[in-house]
């Protein structure tokens, strides 16, 4: 009996065909162009769908435990720049949409995608420091917590991810809104001097000020948007603080909006080195606003100082607990970001967030869901921002006087109550959105809050950009735009 030979298994066993292929060379812009390295399955750097190890590739990618029901034709593994090129080249040749992950951190899983190839950047997480220049080459899989293990002994820091297990890549692309950023850039990418990046034509290219300029605007901020696979960034560096001080303030959740006024009003007197931030949690006792004032300085006697303007507040003498003037690092926060005794720890995630210029409407509006939340792991982050400029040269081009992040977060199968729970939260927010952060908005299910991530000019600006750089659409667009 002659078997049957369908047109997927025939799509199947061209691609397999392509793996032995050799590749066409690819260099950077200016050098020798070196010998090209081939993509090869036999090397376990590439898996099919219907391989006996693809579903447990795909499960891999993503950091939280919820995996979203989307499945890429290929999983590839690259080891090196000039091995992405070839990769990429590989997917243009065989006409398979290529998206990028550099981590799997993106709650919406924006790198998961139907079709197409799903290119895993995680052996990427190399950093080169140049102490004199006061600059750093950092590729896109570097947790931010092994960043700082490096800068910290040269007496460097950057705004990393607040979170220590977010890898740069991402972060960077999207935005970046971290770590005392307000002082050091206003946002991360704003600190991104170049950037070495793989083109649709598998072409790997330095874009930076001079060369690819567009290429340059659209890295500083564009997100999933961008049109090329980014290996590695070059970033500016900033002085590490001798000493960080944090003091916090604990309040009921029925003065979360009230906690969320004084942010409002601090926030337009806040001096340098200094960030704001308010969580809303869930403990035995009931939910609650902490609202937390975080100095960053060169020597103690200057975190006090900076500090001592909030312990007088009126507001700090209504709370049920203060905490004043604790002394904290980078690795201690880190550490804290995973912790499960906090509701920061490992689980099924969703999230949504909005720009916002009217943060205490924002809270008081969401504060009854959440109370009502249906896993005591969720929270809510508020990031009143200082500076509220966008950088020059640069995608990112929508911000608000305070960032408002919905993190719904639970250890069951109550996906559908979770979620649902998530996008009434989204649904009461929105009315005070200036605009969203197109690193936490999950495009898949509203197409238009990536689009509100962006200014008309950016938006338009963006699609050109693309247009000219991705002819042949060899890379995934905007989760929900294509």
């Amino acid at each position: 009996m002659k078997p049957v030979y369908t047109a997927g298994m025939r799509r199947r066993n061209l691609l397999r065909a392509g793996l032995s292929a050799p590749l066409a060379g690819t260099a950077l812009s200016g050098c020798v162009t070196p010998d090209a390295q081939r993509f090869q399955g036999a090397h376990r750097r590439m898996v099919l769908r219907d391989d006996p190890d693809y579903e447990r590739w795909r499960q891999g990618m993503a950091w939280q435990t919820f995996k979203h029901d989307r499945y890429p034709d290929v999983i590839a593994r690259p080891r090196t720049a000039l091995e992405v090129a070839d990769a990429v080249s590989y997917a243009r040749r065989n006409r398979l949409p290529v998206v990028a992950r550099s981590g799997g951190h993106n709650v919406s899983g924006a790198f998961f995608r139907d079709g197409g190839m799903l290119l895993d950047l995680g052996a990427l997480q190399g950093v080169e420091v140049d102490a004199r220049a006061g600059t750093a080459w950092v590729e896109p899989a570097l947790w931010s917590r092994n960043l700082a293990r490096v800068l910290q002994p040269q007496g460097f820091a950057f705004p990393y991810a607040h979170c220590g297990t977010v890898p740069m890549g991402g972060y960077l692309l999207g935005g970046g809104v971290g770590l005392n950023g307000d002082s050091w850039g206003g946002i991360a990418c704003a600190n991104i001097l170049e950037a070495e990046v793989v083109l649709a034509s598998g072409e790997l290219v330095r874009v930076n000020a001079e060369q690819h300029p567009d290429l340059y605007w659209a890295v500083r901020g564009a997100g999933t948007g961008f049109p090329g696979v980014v290996t590695r960034y070059r970033l500016k560096l900033h002085t590490a603080p001798n000493v960080i001080l944090s003091s916090a303030y604990v309040f009921p959740l029925p003065a979360a909006a009230d906690a969320a006024r004084w942010m409002e009003r601090e926030r337009r007197a806040a001096p340098q080195d200094t960030e704001l931030m308010m969580l809303m949690a869930h403990t035995p006792q009931g939910p609650i606003a902490i609202a937390r004032f975080v100095a960053f300085t060169a020597d103690q006697v200057g975190a006090e100082q900076l500090l001592a303007r909030y312990a007088q507040a009126p507001e700090a003498q209504k709370a049920l607990v203060r905490m004043e003037r604790v002394p904290t690092n980078f690795e201690r926060w880190f550490s804290e970001s995973v912790d499960a005794s906090r509701g920061l720890g490992f689980g099924s995630y969703g999230v949504e967030t909005i720009w916002t210029d009217r943060l205490a409407e924002s809270i008081d509006a969401v504060a009854s869901a959440f109370a009502e939340a249906p896993s005591t792991m969720s929270h809510i982050l508020v990031s009143p921002r200082i500076h509220t400029a966008t950088p020059n040269q640069a995608a990112f081009s929508m911000y608000g006087e305070a960032f408002v992040g919905v993190y719904s977060v639970w250890a069951d199968d109550a996906h559908s109550a979770n979620f649902a729970w998530l996008e009434q939260c989204a649904e009461l927010l929105a009315p005070f959105a200036k605009g969203r952060y197109v690193n936490e908005t999950d495009g898949f299910t509203a197409r238009e809050r990536v689009r509100s991530a962006f200014s008309e000019d950016a938006w338009a600006r963006l699609a050109a950009v693309r247009a000219q750089e991705d002819r042949q659409g060899v890379f995934h667009g905007f989760p929900g735009w294509g």
